[in-house]
């Protein structure tokens, strides 16, 4: 139970910080 919530925390963590890493601009324009 701890694990999977310390998981799933890190995965939402790594995504934010990818998410953040990369222009929104380029992520928005990625999509359209």
């Amino acid at each position: 139970m701890i694990r999977n919530a310390w998981h799933f925390y890190y995965a939402l963590r790594l995504v934010f910080k990818v998410v953040c890493g990369r222009p929104s601009h380029h992520l928005t324009g990625s999509y359209i």
